[in-house]
């Protein structure tokens, strides 16, 4: 599909929102992400972005946050204009709203984390506008928070709708003060057992809220998050059986070092490949290979019967031998 920017927003010192038109419909479950074409020089890097509008709306909405070292996300922040065009990938990803059911809600979110959850939000109280969420997000100060006014203006509207902000500038009881922790947790939600938690952030933050909410006796099957975080590699040393090993691709060979993932030494031997989400999530990277020299983190998006003809995923996976590849045209 093709989008066409519309206005670019800034929301806080490093986080832009870019809203779109598409030429085509686009149907997608709020907490998906779309996959952004990038052509930057003479390369073309594909990036996952979570939607922050909701099915219906004529606009899609992308809330980008400036990352040191971001080759694409900084561009865009940098040099996307109204009037610029992308080509984008059809949303996909699984941490979503159908994936939170239709009981009690408890959204967890911290600095961009906020934009899936907040879609999932918006849409669940136009579709239920009684139903029981509580909203909890951590940002580093008042100044950093994402959608303050529309999440306010939703909590005004609909007393169902709890809202707790986490600030490390607060200075009065609430919002909480510093970073979130169990005491704050449970004082708000005295009732975290009843509620699926939907939980989206930098991967130290998703990390710590599990924890918590696994200590307070929340079910695993009511604890979801996203999965935009880079996959760890299999333990690979020196010594072991994926040292100096090639991958053939189009007859072109290219060495794969230890620990490294088929993704790496595609995109250093220069082999045109898109990977968006670049976390096992998305399944952009899918390639084809022999499924006893893999060693995968990740099979998401893949099924059986792709799995086992020896279809991987190039971001979350390792060879334990040469290995000729097909990459997925």
């Amino acid at each position: 599909m093709l989008l066409t920017c519309h206005q670019v927003r800034p929301e806080t010192s490093d986080v832009t929102s870019f809203i779109f038109s598409s030429d085509q419909a686009v149907d997608f479950i709020p907490g998906q992400f779309l996959t952004l074409l990038v052509p930057i020089e003479e390369r073309t890097s594909a990036r996952a972005y979570s939607l922050a509008s909701i099915p219906g709306e004529t606009e899609l909405q992308l809330t980008i946050k400036r990352v040191p070292g971001g080759r694409v996300s900084n561009h865009l922040l940098d040099a996307l204009k109204p009037g610029d065009t992308l080509e984008a990938l059809a949303p996909a990803g699984e941490f979503h709203r159908d994936l939170a059911g239709d009981g009690a809600w408890l959204l967890l979110s911290a600095g961009c984390g906020i934009t899936p959850v907040f879609s999932m939000l918006r849409e669940r109280l136009q579709r239920e506008p009684d139903a029981d969420i509580v909203f909890v997000h951590s940002a580093r100060t008042a100044a950093d928070r994402l959608f303050p006014e529309p999440l306010e203006a939703l909590a005004a509207a609909h007393p169902n709708l709890k809202l707790h902000w986490v600030l490390g500038d607060a200075v009065d009881p609430e919002p909480f003060k510093g970073r979130l922790d169990a005491a704050q947790l449970q004082a708000r939600v005295p009732d975290l057992k009843q509620r699926t938690a939907m939980i989206c952030g930098p991967q130290g933050y998703m990390d710590a809220v599990k924890t918590m909410l696994r200590e307070f006796g929340v079910e695993e099957g009511r604890i979801h998050s996203e999965a935009f975080v880079a996959p760890q590699p299999a333990s690979l040393t020196e010594a072991s059986p994926s040292a100096g090993h090639q991958l053939a691709v189009d007859g072109i060979e290219l060495p794969i070092l230890p620990g490294q993932t088929v993704l790496e030494s595609l995109e250093q031997g220069g082999l045109p490949i898109f990977a968006a989400c670049r976390t096992g999530v998305c399944g952009s990277c899918k390639c084809k290979g022999e499924k006893d020299k893999l060693e995968s983190t990740s099979t998401l998006g893949l099924t059986p019967e792709e799995i086992e003809a020896g279809y991987f995923l190039a971001c979350s996976s390792t060879v334990t031998g040469d290995m000729a590849v097909e990459l997925n045209d």
